[in-house]
């Protein structure tokens, strides 16, 4: 039963020294029970031991080799049978009895491989599944690292949303419409607070406006630029109304601070002045990092021009700007007015811009 369990755990595996060795033994066996069975004079049941050789070799080394060597313990036998046999009243009995041993072998020999490739095929289709199991579950454990990172940058709502979308966040090209929001002198106004003042002036500025852009509008802050923030409209799902979100989010911007100023000047402290900048474009969505570190990001010429457009307030007096891109993108009407074309770094011609009525000051 040992070695039975043994050649099962180990069909398949067998090389081709094994199974030249196995054909070798399974000879000198069959020989060896043959001298047996005629030196005991068929008195003792040795007959049935032809069937072991036969089996070693087919199981081993194959069905050739278990044919060949279940036709020599057929002629080992029949000598046998005819040197030390009993009388038979007919000559040809040991012939018969000969054949039909023979077609014993061969019916067990065929059985017995097609048993051993079954098996052999068994095991490649269980190792074969199991494998790809494994690597679904793995997978699915990438997977769910990756979605608890991400929400922790993004949100879980979202990373949801962009997992669906995307799951191995390779990147993927899409329209987009980008935000910069930039406190104006905020290093000035840092220099006369302590660092947890400042932390704490942050935070509160902050908290306020993420309030705007993520519950309020449906944006998402991608990053935090120490003074400011850049948000993304248009990532987490397939609306094409993201230029509208993006502006209603930026006049919503400017309300959020009236109040906040409002608060800061009854305690005294000076109010605060933000820059935004609005554009849409086409931009590469993915992740980028080492597998170490991974941020979710987007990255392309939109990007640079939006955080242009921001800067470009300081130029021309505005609170809010957005590009011709933004503008075109605009699924509602709103009152626009159009500034002086804007030189800006990267680009050869200069840049329409535009505000709405209520920003200009």
């Amino acid at each position: 039963m040992l070695a039975l369990g043994f050649l099962v755990k180990a069909v398949g595996a067998f090389s081709l020294q094994s199974k030249l060795a196995a054909t070798v033994a399974a000879v000198a066996l069959a020989i060896a029970v043959g001298v047996v069975d005629y030196l005991t004079g068929r008195e003792l049941v040795v007959s049935a031991f032809y069937l072991l050789p036969t089996l070693l070799a087919a199981w081993v080394a194959g069905r050739w080799s278990g044919l060949v060597v279940g036709t020599l313990c057929t002629c080992v036998w029949f000598l046998s049978d005819l040197l030390s046999g009993p009388a038979y009243q007919h000559p040809l009995i040991p012939v018969w009895n000969a054949m039909m041993l023979l077609v014993f072998f061969v019916v067990v020999v065929w059985l017995l491989t097609e048993f051993h490739h079954s098996h052999y095929q068994l095991e490649k289709t269980v190792k074969r599944r199991t494998a790809a199991l494994q690597a679904e579950v793995e997978e699915k454990k990438r997977l769910e690292s990756v979605r608890r990172t991400l929400g922790l940058h993004v949100g879980h709502k979202v990373a949801e949303q962009i997992l669906a979308r995307d799951p191995g966040l390779g990147g993927t090209e899409q329209q987009v419409t980008v935000m910069f929001v930039d406190i104006r002198s905020f290093t000035a106004r840092a220099a006369n607070l302590k660092p947890h003042e400042a932390m704490s002036f942050l935070n509160r500025f902050l908290h306020a406006m993420v309030e705007v852009v993520e519950i309020e509008h449906g944006g998402m802050i991608n990053k935090f630029l120490g003074d400011g923030f850049m948000a993304l409209f248009g990532v987490d799902s397939a609306q094409h109304n993201h230029a509208d979100k993006a502006l209603a989010a930026g006049r919503d911007l400017e309300r959020r601070l009236e109040r906040l100023n409002s608060d800061l000047v009854r305690c005294g402290e000076e109010a605060i002045r933000i820059g935004i900048g609005i554009n849409t474009g086409r931009v590469v969505v993915g992740s980028i990092g080492s597998p170490e570190r991974i941020e979710f990001t987007v990255i392309g010429n939109p990007v640079n021009i939006a955080s242009r457009i921001q800067a470009l307030n300081k130029t021309v007096g505005t609170t809010l700007l957005l590009s011709r891109a933004t503008r075109d993108a605009l699924r509602r009407p709103i009152s626009l007015r159009a500034l002086p074309r804007q030189a800006v770094e990267g680009l050869e011609q200069p840049l329409e811009i535009f505000t709405p009525d209520h920003a200009w000051t």
